[in-house]
């Protein structure tokens, strides 16, 4: 397939934008922002969440444990009903209830 006579390919220069690009945006961005309302107030409700649900690896431990076959059947036939991660919270609140009895927690 043969170019047309005098049509090449275009180059870049021809596409770029001449490199004003916010020559339209206006330049003063604190345009609609209330000068009343504090920062501190904005980033206090993601702090609360964060100090209030710290990530996992924060929290829990993962250790891997043996069990005895029937144990780990009835572990994982309970734990059904729970749902993800229920296998886990089977086995600590189990652990939790006996290490309550024992005095140690």
């Amino acid at each position: 397939m043969a170019r047309e006579k005098g049509r090449g390919i275009t180059g870049f220069q021809d596409v770029a934008t001449d490199g004003n690009v916010n020559a339209n945006i206006n330049n003063d961005v604190n345009n609609g922002i209330n000068p009343s309302v504090e920062f501190e107030k904005i980033a206090d409700p993601l702090e609360k969440l964060q100090e209030e649900n710290p990530r996992k690896e924060l929290t829990t431990v993962m250790k891997g444990i043996y069990f005895d076959s029937e144990v780990w059947d009835i572990i994982e036939q309970e734990s059904k009903s729970i749902g993800r991660g229920g296998k886990s919270q089977l086995v600590n609140e189990i652990v939790k209830n006996y290490f309550i009895k024992k005095g140690l927690l």
